[in-house]
């Protein structure tokens, strides 16, 4: 069992010193100094305290007080050394958890850290509750819980009510947080009993009991007597950990045990409080925040900061929400970041979107499936501008098994990065390169499985609050202002414009509202408008009043198709002898004149290929080189007006005698491609039984789409949502690189 046995040492003040002893029981103490050879370190936990009475060479008494600590890490203290330890925190009272440190010759010196939470905040069981300790009443056990009682807090009293033959263990504290090996516990708890106990196990293992990292005995008294156990973690991470304090040995029906201050930490928590800097002023380089990462260079780092009288700002001014991720308001330069289009970043190969939101509260997560992929940032002819100069590239990263990322730009060096489990802004420096016909492009290795959010790139050495960009924003350096929500002008609490949290803008009295998708209104209302039309409330625009120019640009233009669908052939055998012999269909141009008109067929590639028409009359045989081996064929009439086309589709098939009754067949509105991501296009089932179309016969509800490509976590999420009915629109949202559009028809 990996059960630590740490050392006691006796630390005794010099009674001539006139110093105090400060220390309480549960502190955590902490000595470092350099002897001129070598650093001295040595960090213990405060078991006791007391006094003694010394015997002084002039033959006087005088009090020497003292401390008794356990040594949990570092060197041996010895006769000779310096012996003046301070306390960093305390496993007992929360009220002692703060420390200042000080140090002009630690790595990354000079600086000032103000320090709190070691023993508290980072603690893995700290319970104060009967739900903290997982305590539930049993025919052998009852459980109370007392917030304080004279010097202990915290505690839990635990009763035997029966004295069944087999018997719970006592108290079982299950572990929500995971520990591997080889991670060393730091066990701190007060205990007494209703009697002297001895030799009460005390076991850290599988929740289910088949293994266990280390166990302890603890000898128990009447009164309070504080403990200290140290066990080093055997096994993997993986499976749940339980603390057992086993008293079904000890106790008989009616006597009690009582157990306080409990409290169990890591011993890397203790030792080490880079992450419990709450204040850090000087050289702030190795601090790491949750939203800034590493720091870097001389300055202050404040979790909380409160100022008044004169505060002056050079440079930017950015707000967070409360949690420190997203920004609420920005004031600075206008393109602070210069990351092309943050938003969506474009990946070589292609990374995939995911639901999680993403960790800047703007924006989307990307997963990155390929091991090594490239990211473009700028244009070559931004990078020829910016030659020489020191950017900060960062962006938001997790990963479910932590990793080494390799980052590498232009001629550099690769840069390695530590992912975890968690959401972590990491940043690397980079010095812009112009390599002529290359755009800025970042190459991220080892990246396999990783998500990806909100890059950022930003002059200088230290992230600042993110700033999302889309690709629009000019690259100015002009200077202006940016709000995620509240408003504009007014007062703070009744601002002339507001900015509401579904992100539509609207006046202090609601006069007028512009929603996100373009709609709105005017005057209370009675002026609305959608993507469609517009409402005008007690006013009436009669069609008569317009003129003739007016009338014919409101008319909707548009074109259409008619014509036969089926070629019939009696069998497979008899080659062209079908009815009809061709199929002439007739296009309908309306409300307009077109430049141009253009027949195509959609080949088996899935392109629009010329069918060898230019007028709005077509003669299509069944002999037709489009068909390509198939029996359905899907035409469409392009027709111009201007720079825009008018597409109209039309589909026929080829039926045989002897065939399947029922046939199903999907025509696509604009085709099978939406080129760069934008458009959209609407598929349409049709049914036929024999050569005859009955889909009108067939109701909505019995026609069901369902969706396939690579992504099957994003096919499984669309197929969760019913799609149902004659007709799908499939918009870019629906399609990531490919996918396929699958109709089932229940006939009955």
């Amino acid at each position: 069992m990996a059960q630590y046995d740490y050392s006691r040492f006796k630390i005794r003040i010099d009674p001539d010193s006139k110093k105090r002893q400060g220390l309480h029981t549960g502190d955590v103490v902490r000595r470092q100094y350099m002897d001129g050879t070598r650093t001295l370190y040595s960090l213990m936990v405060v078991l006791s305290t007391g006094e003694d009475r010394v015997l002084l060479p002039d033959g006087k008494q005088a009090s020497s007080p003292f401390f008794i600590g356990a040594l949990i890490e570092g060197d041996e203290p010895r006769d000779g050394e310096l012996l003046d330890f301070a306390r960093l925190t305390s496993l007992t009272d929360q009220r002692r958890s703060g420390a200042m440190y000080l140090t002009a010759s630690d790595e990354e010196s000079p600086y000032m850290d103000v320090i709190d939470g070691m023993g508290t905040e980072r603690s893995l069981c700290r319970p104060s509750s009967l739900a903290g300790f997982g305590c539930r009443e049993s025919e052998t056990w009852a459980y109370r819980y007392i917030p304080s009682e004279g010097e202990a807090e915290r505690i839990m009293r635990l009763t035997r009510t029966a004295a069944p033959a087999a018997a719970e263990a006592g108290l079982q504290i299950p572990f929500s947080v995971s520990v591997v090996h080889p991670q060393r516990l730091v066990i701190s708890f007060r205990i007494r009993a209703s009697k002297a106990l001895e030799a009460v196990p005390l076991r850290f293992g599988y929740a289910d009991g088949t293994e266990t990292d280390g166990s302890d005995t603890v000898d128990v008294s009447t009164a309070w007597q504080y403990r200290l156990s140290l066990i080093t973690v055997d096994f993997p991470a993986a499976y749940p950990r339980m603390l057992t304090f086993d008293l079904a040995a000890h106790l008989a029906a009616g006597e009690w045990c009582e157990i306080a201050d409990l409290n169990v930490c890591l011993l890397e928590h203790l030792s080490s409080f880079a992450d419990a800097s709450k204040i850090r002023v000087g050289r702030i380089s190795g601090v790491s925040d949750p939203l800034f990462g590493m720091l870097q260079g001389y300055g202050a780092y404040f979790q909380r900061l409160y100022a008044t009288r004169d505060v002056n700002v050079a440079g930017t001014l950015t707000a967070g929400d409360e949690a420190g991720f997203g920004s609420t308001f920005y004031v600075g330069r206008i393109h602070k970041n210069r990351f092309v289009n943050s938003l969506e970043p474009a990946f070589s190969p292609t990374a995939s979107v995911v639901t999680e939101p993403s960790p800047a509260g703007i924006g989307v997560c990307h997963r990155i499936a390929a091991d090594e992929v490239r990211i473009e940032c700028q244009s070559e002819a931004w990078t020829e501008a910016h030659a020489g100069q020191l950017y900060c590239l960062s962006f938001w990263i997790r990963r479910e098994t932590a990793t080494t990322l390799r980052v590498q730009y232009g001629t550099s060096l690769p840069q390695e990065l530590a992912v975890g489990q968690e959401w972590t802004r990491l940043h690397v420096v980079l010095t812009i390169e112009h390599l002529p016909g290359s755009n800025m492009v970042i190459t991220i290795g080892d990246a396999a499985g990783c998500l990806f959010s909100s890059p950022q790139l930003e002059q200088g050495r230290t992230p600042t609050l993110y700033q999302a960009t889309d690709g629009v924003l000019d690259d100015t350096e002009e200077y202006g202002a940016w709000f995620c929500r509240g408003g504009v002008g007014g007062t703070i609490q009744h601002p002339l414009l507001r900015l509401n949290e579904d992100g539509s803008i609207s006046s202090a009295d609601g006069s007028f509202v512009i929603n996100r998708d373009g709609t709105g209104y005017f005057s209370g209302g009675r002026f609305r408008w959608d993507k469609d039309s517009i409402t005008l409330q007690e006013v009436t625009i009669r069609w008569e009043d317009l003129d003739e120019t007016t009338q014919q640009q409101m008319k909707p233009r548009f074109v259409s198709i008619e014509g036969g669908t089926v070629f019939h052939f009696p069998d497979e055998l008899m080659g062209s002898l079908c009815d009809p012999a061709e199929i002439p269909l007739t296009g309908t141009i309306h409300n307009f004149n077109p430049g141009s008109c253009l027949w195509e067929y959609l080949a088996d590639d899935g392109q629009w290929k010329s069918a060898g028409g230019n007028t709005t009359a077509y003669r299509l045989k069944p002999d037709f080189h489009g068909w390509e081996g198939r029996d359905v064929l899907t035409l469409r009439l392009t027709a111009c007006f201007g720079d825009t086309p008018y597409h109209a589709t039309h589909t026929v098939f080829k039926h045989y005698d002897g065939t399947d009754s029922y046939s199903l067949y999907v025509e696509s509105e604009h085709g099978t491609v939406l080129r760069n991501g934008q458009g959209s296009t609407t598929l349409r089932a049709r049914v036929y039984k024999g050569g005859t179309e009955v889909t009108a016969r067939i109701p909505e509800e019995r026609f069901r789409w369902s969706r396939s490509s690579r992504d099957a976590e994003s096919d499984a999420s669309w197929n969760m949502q019913e799609h149902r009915g004659r007709t799908l629109l499939v918009t870019d949202d629906d399609v990531w690189r490919q996918a396929t559009f699958n109709c089932e028809v229940e006939i009955s």
